[in-house]
């Protein structure tokens, strides 16, 4: 992809992530995201265009606000910048295909979902619900049109059913053997809804990424001495699974077969 395309993707990765500060404050909130407009937490002074530009304002401001001096956080630009660099990268690795903007809606939406659970550990239907919806819509429009992009329309319906329904049965026999609720129904929701975009042959090495990763992480948990108590969202990882499966697929699954000897 040439750079100057790359480099656009990435100022509307920034803007984007603008958006997504809001989506990450308000959805756990039940507020709406499009009114009132965006205001100091500390004060209530409105924020006015030219200071709510992406990273610059922030910069400028010297992360303190315009009304009252109280500090702003650093996460905001943070999860600009993030979102502009995933979209990128998303963007280099798909290319200019049709695969992309449905590939980049899809990466957005798990941004906003990865911090809003590692935030509150709740995984809002008001994007989980509506992504297995659109997954299985956008999978089977472009079927249709000719240019097949992630998963076949009953590979997205598979997807969605067999995604929501393996940790249906996992989170069950936990709370069977253990008496304890091992996960949330918003985690069945999201790898109902990576199912429907990628199609069901996706989901097992979502698990699979989601599982050893959040297990790595665990086991670092402990050795630091944060205790078996700390709570792990594991949304997180079910979203970087995702996302990687999104990017690499074959290779994901030709290596997992490699280091099982096949």
């Amino acid at each position: 992809m040439a750079a100057p395309l790359l480099f656009s993707i990435g100022l509307l990765g920034l803007l984007i992530g603008s958006f997504l500060n809001v989506v990450i404050h308000r959805l756990p909130r039940q507020l709406s995201v499009v009114s009132p407009p965006s205001s100091c937490p500390a004060c209530g002074h409105r924020i006015r265009p030219w200071e709510n530009i992406p990273v610059l304002s922030y910069l400028f401001l010297r992360g303190k606000c315009a009304g009252c001096a109280s500090g702003i956080s650093w996460r905001y630009p943070a999860v600009e910048l993030f979102t502009a660099g995933m979209s990128a990268f998303t963007a280099l690795q798909l290319g200019w295909t049709w695969a992309l903007l449905p590939g980049l809606l899809l990466t957005w939406a798990l941004i906003a979902l990865t911090f809003i659970d590692l935030d509150t550990q709740l995984l809002p239907d008001a994007i989980t619900k509506p992504g297995i919806v659109l997954g299985i819509i956008v999978n089977s429009g472009a079927y249709l049109l000719g240019h097949p992009l992630f998963a076949s329309p009953l590979e997205s319906i598979l997807g969605a059913i067999i995604g929501y329904g393996v940790l249906w049965l996992l989170a069950m026999a936990y709370l069977k053997f253990s008496g304890q609720h091992g996960m949330g129904f918003g985690d069945l929701k999201l790898l109902g809804m990576l199912g429907a975009w990628l199609g069901w042959t996706a989901v097992p090495m979502i698990l699979f990424i989601a599982a050893l990763l959040g297990g790595l992480i665990g086991i670092a948990l402990l050795l630091a001495g944060r205790g078996r108590h700390h709570a792990i969202p594991f949304g997180p990882y079910l979203a970087l699974g995702g996302w990687l499966m999104l990017l690499w697929p074959k290779e994901i699954i030709q290596g997992y077969f490699s280091l099982l000897g096949g």
